[in-house]
C-alpha cells in the first residue's frame, strides 16, 4: 500500500515520510500528543475486520465508476484503483445482507477484477498486468468509516452518504425525519465556494440577506420564515451571544456542510426554528494525499491553499493533516479591500484497535478595510427612489472590521462490542472581534447630495467559550427486533468581555458628508475613548436522549428529548457610574422530538416529525427591554427518495411552524442606546413547502438544487417579513463529457429569488424576482493537475441582495480561475 502511495507522489516512501512527518508535526505540536502509540500489529497481519461484518446492500447494476462510489459509501471502506479500470467497465449490482468479502465479489463479477483487503478498512482492485505495462497511480474511493462518518471528500459527488445532524444517530439522508442539505466538498470546489455565506446562499431553502462588508453583521441568513442563528462545528453548539456564530468562516478547513432546516431543538436545545448549520471539519486520511491550489479572480482576487494528509508511522496508527489558505482581494464595492488567513491541523491516534483520540487546531483571521456595515439610502428626502452605483462604498476610510478567532479541540472515541461507541468532546476557542464603524447612511438624503452623516462608533470584544459532551450511542434488541438509542450529556460556558466605547452620538463631533455622491469615505476619525467595561456570561447544560425503534422492517420511529438549562448574565460599569447586573435563567426546560419514517418500497419513503422550539433573545423594544423568549411548535412532512443505491437522493416536504413573541423591526423607533427598536409579534406562523435533489443522474452527471415557498405572517394574517423572498430556485448541475473529450466538464447554476418589497406609501420599496447564471468548466491538464474557470452572473444581472433597511447591491459579473495539483 506504501509503494502504491509513494508512487502516486512520485518518489520512494523513504524520502517522503520524513518530509510529510516533520510537516505534520511541526504545524500541531499545540496539540501535545503522546510520543508513543500503541504497538500495532503490520497491516497485513491485522485482523479484516471490515471484511466480516455484513451490511445490507442495493446498489443497482450500472457503471462500474459509480457502483464503487455506492459501495463505499454503505460499507465505509476505502477503494484503490487505477481510474482506467473503471473507465467504460459494466457492473452487474449487488442486492442483500452480505459481508464486504461477499457484496465485493458480486459487484465485481464480470469485470476482471479482484479485490484484496489491504487492512481493515481500505481495498484495492488488481487485475493482470501485462509485461511491459505501465502501472496506472490508484485513485480513491472513500467511504464513511466509524471515525469519519458522512465524509464527502473524494467522492466525487453532491450526495451525502449519512448524517448525524438532526438527531445525533448517524442515518442516510432517507432514514432521516426532517430537510437536510448537505453541501459536499465536491460542490463547494465545483462552485467555487470558499466562504460559509457563499456556501449557504447555494443551499436550497436558505436566503443569504447580504447588507454590509464580510466580518460585519450586515449579513442575515434566513429560513424557512426566520433567521438562522444556529451554528455549529462537528455538532458542538456555539453561543447565542453575539460574536460566536461561525457566519464568516472559510471552508478550506471543512468537508462538508450539513443544514437541518426547520427547529432542531434536540441538538441545541436552545435556538430558532429556521435551521441549524453544522460545518464539519476535514481528518486525517489513511492514505497519503495532498493538494496545492492556486486562485486569480476579478477584482485582483488572490488565493492560495495547501492541504496535505496521510499516515505519520509505518503503521498508520498516527494520521495527520495540515491546511493552510491565504486570502487578499479588492471586491466591486469601491476601496473595500479584505485579507483572511486560515491554519488547521489535526492529529488522529489509534490508541488501541478501538480506541482513537483526536486532537487539533483551528486558527482563520478576517480582515475587511475602508468596510461598511450598510449600503445605501432607498430613497431620497422627496421620497423618489435613489439609483447608486454598484461600486458604492458608504465606509469611512478609516473603518475596518476584524475577527481573530483560535480553537483547540479534541475527541476521544471507543468502539465497544456490537457496534455501541463512546464519544467525548472537548473544545475551547478564544476569538476577537474589533469593529472601526463609520458608514455613512444617516439622515436624509437631498437631491444635491447634502443631509447625510455617518454613524461612528466602535466594538471590541474578547470571546472564550468552553464546550464538553459525552455521547454513548448503539444498537439493541428487544421484541426480537434490532433498534438504536444514543444518550448524552453536554455544556458550554461562554463570556464575551471588553471596553465600551461610544457608539451613534458624539459630543463635539461632525457626522456631516458634505456631498454624498462625491464623497470617498474622507471624514476626520473620531477620538473614541472608552467610556467603560461590559461582560456578558451564558451556560447552558443539557441532558439528551433518543431512540430509533424498528417495529418492522418498514417502519422506522424516532422518539427524544432534551432537558435544558440555560442562564445568561449581563454586567456594565460606566466611568464613574455605578455598574448594572441583569440575569436571565430557564430551568428544566424539556424539548421533546418526535419522527418517523416509512418505507414504501426499496426507493420511496414517507416521513413526519414535531419538535418544540425555546429561544431566548437579545432584541429590545422601545423602552430597552430585552423581549421574552420565542417558544412554539414545529411540524413536517414529507416523501423522500434514494436512488442508485444511494448516488442520488431527492424530497419534498411541507412544514408549519407556530411561535409567539418572533422580533420584528419597530420601523421608526429606537432603543434608548440609539440601537434599532423591536416588537413582539404574537402568533406567528410559517408554512411552506420544499423540493431538493442531489447527487449523481448519470455516470459523469451530477445535480443539486430545488425549490422552496415560505410564508410568514402574525396571528391577524398579517406578512411578516416581506423583504424575505417567498419563493427561491437554486440548481447547480455539472457533466464529464464522455470519450475522447472525458477530461473536460462543464457546468451551470441557475439561482432564483422572487420578488420582495418593504416600507410603506411613498418609501414603499419593491423588487421583482430576478435570476441569476453562472458557468463553470473544468479542464483535466493531467492525471494530478485541473484548471477551472467559474464565470459568475453570466448576463450581468443587477439586483439588491436587502432592502431591510438600506441598500446593497450583489456581485456584478466576475470570474474565477483556479488552478489544483493533487497527489
Amino acid at each position: 500500500m506504501f509503494d502504491e502511495a509513494a508512487r502516486s507522489v512520485g518518489g520512494p516512501r523513504s524520502q517522503w515520510r520524513p518530509a510529510l512527518s516533520a510537516v505534520l508535526l511541526t504545524t500541531t505540536m499545540l496539540c501535545a500528543v503522546p510520543a508513543t502509540v500503541s504497538a500495532a500489529q503490520p497491516a497485513d497481519s491485522q485482523p479484516v475486520a471490515q471484511a466480516a461484518g455484513t451490511v445490507s446492500f442495493a446498489i443497482p447494476a450500472g457503471p462500474l465508476s459509480g457502483a464503487l462510489a455506492a459501495f463505499g459509501q454503505a460499507s465505509g471502506l476505502q477503494i484503490l484503483y487505477a481510474a482506467e479500470m473503471a473507465r467504460g467497465v459494466a457492473s452487474p449490482g449487488v442486492t442483500g445482507t452480505l459481508t464486504h468479502r461477499e457484496a465485493l465479489i458480486r459487484l465485481l463479477s464480470g469485470t476482471g477484477l479482484t479485490a484484496r483487503f489491504v487492512d481493515g478498512g481500505t481495498v484495492t482492485l488488481e487485475k493482470p498486468v501485462a509485461a511491459g505495462a505501465t502501472v496506472l497511480d490508484p485513485v480513491t474511493v472513500q467511504g464513511s468509516s466509524s471515525r469519519d462518518a458522512g465524509r464527502t471528500e473524494g467522492t466525487g459527488s453532491y450526495a451525502a452518504s449519512t448524517t448525524a445532524s438532526a438527531t445525533k444517530l448517524t442515518l442516510t439522508p432517507r432514514e432521516t425525519p426532517q430537510s437536510v442539505s448537505v453541501m459536499t466538498r465536491q460542490r463547494m470546489e465545483d462552485q467555487g465556494l470558499n466562504e460559509i455565506r457563499d456556501v449557504l446562499d447555494q443551499t436550497v431553502g436558505v436566503t443569504r440577506m447580504q447588507s454590509g462588508a464580510l466580518g460585519s453583521d450586515g449579513s442575515e441568513i434566513y429560513a424557512r420564515g426566520f433567521e438562522v442563528k444556529n451554528f455549529q462545528v462537528n455538532g458542538t453548539p456555539r453561543s447565542t451571544v453575539y460574536g460566536f456564530g461561525d457566519s464568516i468562516s472559510d471552508m478550506a478547513v471543512f468537508d462538508r456542510v450539513e443544514v437541518v432546516r426547520g427547529a432542531s431543538g434536540l441538538m441545541n436545545g436552545v435556538g430558532d426554528p429556521s435551521a441549524s448549520v453544522n460545518l464539519v471539519r476535514k481528518r486525517p486520511t489513511s492514505t497519503v494525499q495532498g493538494t496545492i491550489e492556486g486562485q486569480v479572480g476579478s477584482w485582483d482576487r488572490y488565493r492560495g491553499e495547501a492541504d496535505l494528509s496521510g499516515p505519520l508511522v509505518e503503521n498508520g496508527r498516527l494520521r495527520g493533516r495540515v491546511v493552510g489558505a491565504y486570502q487578499d482581494n479588492d471586491t466591486f464595492i469601491d476601496r473595500l479591500h479584505e485579507r483572511k488567513k486560515v491554519l488547521y491541523g489535526v492529529l488522529e491516534a489509534d490508541l488501541t484497535e478501538d480506541t482513537t483520540w483526536t486532537v487539533g487546531v483551528e486558527y482563520q483571521k478576517h480582515k475587511s478595510d475602508e468596510a461598511s456595515r450598510a449600503g445605501f439610502p432607498l430613497f431620497y428626502a422627496d421620497g423618489t427612489k435613489t439609483d447608486f452605483s454598484r461600486s458604492y462604498n458608504s465606509g469611512a476610510n478609516w473603518a475596518y472590521f476584524m475577527h481573530d478567532n483560535l480553537t483547540v479541540f479534541s475527541e476521544l472515541k471507543h468502539r465497544f462490542g456490537d457496534g455501541w461507541t463512546a464519544t467525548l468532546n472537548v473544545e475551547h476557542s478564544n476569538r476577537e472581534y474589533d469593529g472601526l464603524m463609520g458608514y455613512g447612511v444617516r439622515g436624509s438624503l437631498n437631491r444635491d447630495g447634502t443631509g447625510m452623516g455617518i454613524w461612528p462608533g466602535r466594538w471590541n470584544s474578547n470571546l472564550q467559550q468552553t464546550s464538553v459532551s459525552a455521547d454513548v450511542t448503539g444498537p439493541f434488541e428487544l421484541f426480537g427486533r434490532r433498534h438504536e438509542v444514543m444518550a448524552g450529556v453536554s455544556g458550554y460556558y461562554a463570556k464575551r468581555s471588553g471596553l465600551d466605547y461610544p457608539l451613534w452620538y458624539l459630543t463635539g463631533y461632525n457626522y456631516n458628508i458634505p456631498n454624498y455622491f462625491t464623497w470617498n469615505g474622507n471624514i476626520a476619525q473620531p477620538t473614541l475613548n472608552p467610556t467603560g467595561w461590559s461582560q456578558t456570561n451564558e451556560r447552558q447544560m443539557a441532558a439528551y436522549a433518543a431512540t430509533r425503534l424498528k417495529p418492522t422492517d418498514d417502519l422506522s420511529v424516532i422518539l427524544g428529548s432534551r432537558v435544558s438549562r440555560w442562564e445568561q448574565s449581563e454586567e456594565t460599569h460606566a466611568n464613574g457610574v455605578a455598574g448594572t447586573f441583569k440575569k436571565r435563567s430557564k430551568n428544566g426546560v424539556v424539548t421533546p422530538y418526535a419522527g418517523a419514517v416509512y418505507d414504501l418500497s426499496d426507493i420511496w419513503s414517507v416521513y413526519g416529525s414535531y419538535t418544540s422550539i425555546f429561544k431566548p433573545q437579545d432584541y429590545k423594544d422601545v423602552s430597552g427591554q430585552t423581549l421574552d423568549p420565542i417558544d412554539g411548535d414545529a411540524y413536517e412532512a414529507g416523501v423522500k427518495a434514494e436512488f442508485f443505491g444511494g448516488r442520488m437522493n431527492a424530497s419534498a416536504a411541507v412544514f408549519l411552524i407556530q411561535q409567539d413573541n418572533l422580533a420584528v423591526i419597530d420601523t421608526g423607533r429606537f432603543t434608548p442606546d440609539g440601537g434599532q427598536a423591536y416588537k413582539a409579534a404574537k402568533g406567528a406562523k410559517s408554512k411552506g413547502f420544499e423540493l431538493e435533489v442531489s447527487g449523481e443522474v448519470l455516470e459523469g452527471w451530477q445535480i443539486g438544487g430545488g425549490y422552496s415557498h415560505t410564508k410568514v405572517k402574525d396571528a391577524s394574517g398579517q406578512q411578516l417579513l416581506t423583504y424575505v423572498p417567498k419563493d427561491s430556485f437554486k440548481l447547480f448541475t455539472t457533466y464529464r463529457l464522455p470519450g475522447a473529450l472525458d477530461r473536460l466538464t462543464l457546468g451551470g447554476n441557475v439561482k432564483w429569488d422572487g420578488g420582495i418589497h418593504n416600507g410603506t406609501g411613498r418609501t414603499r420599496y419593491e423588487q421583482d424576482g430576478y435570476a441569476v447564471v453562472d458557468l463553470m468548466a473544468r479542464y483535466q491538464v493531467t492525471e494530478k493537475v485541473a484548471a477551472t474557470l467559474n464565470l459568475n452572473n453570466l448576463f450581468d444581472k443587477k439586483y439588491l441582495t436587502s432592502i431591510q433597511n438600506n441598500g446593497y447591491y450583489g456581485e456584478p459579473r466576475n470570474v474565477l480561475l483556479s488552478l489544483k495539483a493533487s497527489w
